[in-house]
């Protein structure tokens, strides 16, 4: 133990330092135009354009017009913890500016090729400092307006190790898209360009005003986030909170379309977080989820920013006061504006258990007093009229739905009796009662369908491509899952900014209801694992179904038990709920306590 060897403290070579720092500051593309961004806004940037290449992975460039940096000041800017934003133990306990550490520059010139090129606007020309790996260049004159172009390339090119922790380049375009979107959010005066391989894919014009503010927003969320939102702003307490605010019967799946900003800076804070939920308590079901854009506004040295690597997250010097703050003024708001209905909940107690679905792999024999074909031609023709249509028609003279009253009861489904909360079809056949979900039993019809007609490559084209006008985010995702969109026959090209043309798609709905469908499947993050077809089907059928709400007739709910019928596995959705649940006269017979 004598002869020990001790270790010996000594000093990280400042590349080493900074690769490590990088661990922290620089996770994928997104993190780095986030940290870029938010230099630009500080230098007063009114103007910014985003270039990538291969999602951010080969190239990512920032251009601002702001005040630029001084030609000598440019060495100094790759060293760590050299910042013009904070220079006393004051300024950083009220931090203004979005960045202050000092850390992102060289963090990213450690793991990339870095190249800097600003010119300030008392200077006469620019100057340019090249990075790579760590090692600077001599900084050199060259030409540039007024303003600052950050170049990052061949991110992690000398840790392939971290390059491999990346994902696809669609993937990590997403993620850049949606730092974008956040940024743009939270600075409506600033113009924001995004494109990628040379094609624009996001335009943010300045907004200047409520109007064109209002349309960042739609362009963001969509314009039926606008037509189901609240326009807020109320001040207490020192405090003060603006925004849009989802109404309660507005929600979605995934909270994935929630916005909050704390003094302009987006943030995740579970005290935010609990406040916000238990403002929607009363009014939303707990597995659904709110959209909102909100600004919080606050003095700075209430706030703590830095407590995060990426300023992420942040800490309220009073965090009750705060958690309260937002719970009754939300709350308030929901109630006064968005409505409070009270509801009663009854507990229901099954008395008897019911006879399982009906599980069929095949189509089951029916009575001759009429063809098979004959009901289910009548009755398909007949419902894909009915669903391409907003309103339910009249039925036409050429569809055959007549003779259902006399034949029906000898179906396994029966004959429709009534419809339930325009939900539910009820219906008798000889055995007993029987309860159809008719949004369940639709979807697995439909997806029985777009299922054999995918595997037949049987499809439509459309003379006139149906047009579908999307937000950003809807864009990326198309951009992302494109792939998977054609495996399953829809035809699909950009035929603008924010716009889709669909040129082709299966059989199995009418051509007008595909751009609902596009529209719906796009408005949030994908269900479905890349590649499975199957996946994508089932949620195509799910968005084109008819809706819990859409009343029906009884011609309707006759054309849809005998389409239902001839269905494979039509006991079950595509989601694993029943579709249909019979009750026998012997299990109603035991409700009513009937022979005892």
């Amino acid at each position: 133990m004598a002869n020990e060897q001790v270790p010996r403290v000594h000093r990280l070579d400042r590349t080493l330092a900074n690769q490590i720092a990088a661990g922290e500051v620089v996770e994928r593309p997104a993190s780095i135009l986030k940290e870029l961004l938010e230099n630009s806004l500080d230098a007063g940037a009114t103007r910014i354009t985003i270039h990538l290449e291969g999602g951010g992975m080969d190239l990512l460039s920032v251009e601002d017009d702001g005040v630029g940096i001084l030609a000598e000041d440019l060495p100094l800017a790759l060293e760590r913890h050299a910042t013009s934003k904070v220079a006393t133990w004051e300024d950083l306990q009220a931090i203004h500016t979005m960045g202050f550490r000092g850390e992102a520059l060289p963090a990213i010139a450690s793991v990339a090729r870095l190249e800097i090129l600003s010119r300030a606007r008392s200077q006469n020309h620019a100057a340019r400092l090249l990075v790579i790996g760590g090692a600077a260049s001599a900084t050199e004159p060259s030409a540039r307006a007024p303003g600052t172009t950050v170049r990052v390339a061949d991110l992690f090119f000398n840790v392939p190790a971290r390059r491999k922790f990346l994902r696809s380049p669609a993937a990590e375009l997403s993620r850049n898209q949606k730092v974008l979107r956040q940024i743009a959010l939270a600075n409506f005066p600033v113009a924001f360009q995004l494109t990628q391989n040379g094609r624009s894919l996001v335009q943010f014009p300045a907004a200047t005003d409520a109007e064109s503010r209002a349309a960042r927003v739609a362009t963001v969320l969509g314009e039926g986030f606008l037509s189901n939102a609240l326009y807020i702003e109320q001040e207490g307490q020192g405090l003060s909170l603006s925004g849009w605010l989802g109404l309660p019967t507005y929600n979605r799946a995934r909270g994935d379309e929630q916005y909050f900003f704390v003094n302009g800076r987006p943030v995740r804070d579970p005290v935010i977080n609990h406040a916000l939920r238990a403002a929607y308590h009363d009014v939303l079901f707990q597995d659904r989820h709110p959209l909102y854009v909100l600004y919080l506004t606050l003095p700075p040295e209430r706030v703590d920013v830095n407590v995060h690597p990426a300023k992420a997250e942040v800490r309220f010097r009073d965090s009750r006061e705060i958690h309260d703050f937002l719970f009754h003024t939300l709350r308030r708001v929901i109630a006064e504006q968005g409505g409070e209905h009270p509801h009663v909940t009854i507990p229901v107690q099954p008395l008897s258990r019911p006879s399982p679905p009906v599980q069929s792999s095949a189509p089951a024999t029916y009575p001759t007093q009429r063809p098979l074909s004959a009901v289910w031609d009548g009755a398909g023709a007949y419902w894909e009229r009915l669903v391409a249509n907003a309103t339910s028609p009249v039925p036409t003279a050429e569809v055959q739905v007549a003779g259902f009253e006399e034949l029906a009861p000898n179906y396994p489904l029966g004959q429709a009796v009534a419809q339930i909360h325009a939900r539910f079809i009820l219906a008798q056949n000889s055995e007993g009662l029987i309860l159809v979900d008719q949004h369940a039993a639709h979807e697995r019809i439909l997806y029985e369908k777009m299922k054999n007609a995918s595997q037949q490559h049987d499809k439509q084209s459309f003379i006139i491509p149906e047009y579908v006008h999307l937000t950003a985010a809807q864009m990326a995702r198309f951009d992302e899952r494109q792939t998977d969109l054609q495996a399953v026959g829809l035809e699909i090209s950009v035929a603008g900014p924010g716009t889709l043309a669909i040129h082709a798609a299966p059989k199995a709905v009418a051509a007008t209801t595909y751009g609902q469908i596009v529209s719906e499947l796009l408005a949030e993050e994908p269900v479905w694992a890349e590649g499975d077809g199957d996946a994508v089907l089932a949620n195509m059928a799910c968005r084109a179904a008819i809706k819990t709400s859409r009343r029906l007739n009884l011609e309707e709910m006759n054309s849809l038990l005998r389409q239902l019928e001839t269905t494979p596995r039509f006991g079950q959705c595509n989601h694993g709920r029943p579709t249909v649940v019979h009750f026998s006269l012997a299990d109603l017979d035991r409700l009513f306590l009937r022979g005892r």
